[in-house]
């Protein structure tokens, strides 16, 4: 019987080890951790100067011993009314939305850290210096009427309208070439917006409401606005029409091409991301847009984890794209060249793979948040009684 300690591999996005014990630790003869961030309590990380302890790591945050870590994805708020009940790290990965009655709720928070984008009242500002932020930051005035997401200006918002400053998070449309938008500016309604598009008939009497600051764009007498969807089809055609604007992005499958060649006007206020093999039938269609994207393949997009088999790249032979997707691990039988010839990766949190695939990954990896590599003495050796005495664990989350 092998009676020897183990080591231990731990691949992760996030590794808690505020509640590392000596009794975890004295389990294994070696550690070593690759983790887009490691959270370490004071006690934590005098214990992990006892042993054999390896962190490769883009970012360590130290916190006070019985910190509690939370972790949110996609959307989260703090308000006046949920103080947690203990010093906690707030990890939010997506969007933070602090309201104006949160001076309390804040001080129970040891750090925040934001992967995405953080929206907070003007008066908290001096409160935030415990708030990191990797991505997008932007204050509101505290008397302005918050509007999540985008504002549909139609005729019920024009008759429910207050003589106030609308802060709009997201877009402000107004694309109804039959709304009477003069009864705003009879109220002083006012809005505070990054991006506005407005139907090319109401831009004369558009302009009083908005500041110089936000950013118009005027979408042309004909055109249907569509924010519905952003995947063109037939379906799509045969409710909206031939001329099409859209707001954001457009993704035109590669199973398409009837679609596309039915369509006589295109305006894309983004990107137009379609296959390399329809990019000569988009561009006899002589579109507007600001960015174009093509792909090879299969694509694969917004997946919390995703893992990159062997059988999946041999399934499609024109080759596989990854985008928006949070960890992505690859099968240790992938080849380098496979990596060169069959993947795109774009767009995505944490990669984890092999010392043999890192070179190629960064080749062809655009815009990932980092690229995890397993320990390299260890994952070259062929399996024999040294892999059984050796533990890998790949997780998006990790504690100890």
């Amino acid at each position: 019987m092998d009676t020897r300690k183990k080591k231990l591999t731990v691949n992760t996005a996030m590794c808690d080890m505020t509640r590392l014990t000596e009794e975890s630790l004295s389990a294994y003869e070696a550690i070593e951790i690759n983790a887009a961030t490691i959270a370490l309590s004071p006690r934590a990380k005098e214990l992990a100067s006892r042993l054999s302890l390896t962190m490769n790591a883009a970012q360590i945050i130290q916190v006070e011993e019985g910190t509690q870590i939370s972790i949110k994805n996609g959307k989260a708020e703090i308000t006046g009314n949920e103080a947690p009940a203990s010093p906690t790290m707030l990890i939010v990965n997506g969007k933070l939305i602090i309201h104006p009655d949160s001076a309390e709720a804040l001080k129970g928070y040891a750090s925040i850290s934001v992967n995405g984008k953080l929206l907070y009242p003007r008066s908290l500002g001096p409160l935030l210096n415990r708030v990191q932020v990797q991505g997008l930051s932007m204050s509101y005035p505290d008397d302005a009427i918050l509007v999540e997401g985008r504002l549909r200006v139609d005729e019920l918002f024009v008759l429910r309208a207050k003589g106030s400053l609308y802060f709009v998070m997201g877009d402000l449309v107004m694309a109804d070439e039959s709304l009477d938008i003069k009864p705003l500016a009879e109220k002083r309604t006012r809005f505070s917006v990054k991006n506005a598009y407005i139907a090319q008939k109401h831009l004369k009497d558009a302009l009083p409401l908005f500041d110089d600051k936000t950013h118009i764009t005027t979408i042309p007498e004909g055109f249907r606005f569509v924010e519905e969807e952003n995947t063109l089809s037939a379906h799509m055609i045969s409710r909206f029409g031939k001329h099409l604007f859209f707001p954001g992005k457009l993704t035109i499958p590669r199973d398409q091409e009837n679609a596309l060649r039915q369509l006589e006007g295109l305006q894309v206020a983004d990107s137009i991301k379609l296959p390399e093999t329809l990019l000569d039938t988009l561009i006899a269609l002589d579109p507007q847009y600001h960015k174009l994207i093509t792909y090879k393949g299969l694509l694969v997009t917004d997946k919390s984890s995703l893992t990159i088999s062997q059988a999946l790249i041999a399934q499609n032979p024109e080759g596989l794209t990854v985008e928006d997707c949070g960890v992505v691990t690859l099968d240790a039988d992938i080849s380098a060249q496979e990596i060169l010839d069959k993947l795109t990766i774009r767009d995505c949190g944490t990669i984890l793979c092999q010392p043999d695939q890192e070179m190629a990954l960064i080749q062809i990896a655009d815009d990932v948040g980092s690229i995890t590599v397993a320990n390299a003495d260890e994952s070259t050796q062929p399996e024999n009684k040294e892999d059984s005495n050796h533990e890998k664990i790949n997780t998006a989350y990790y504690q100890f």
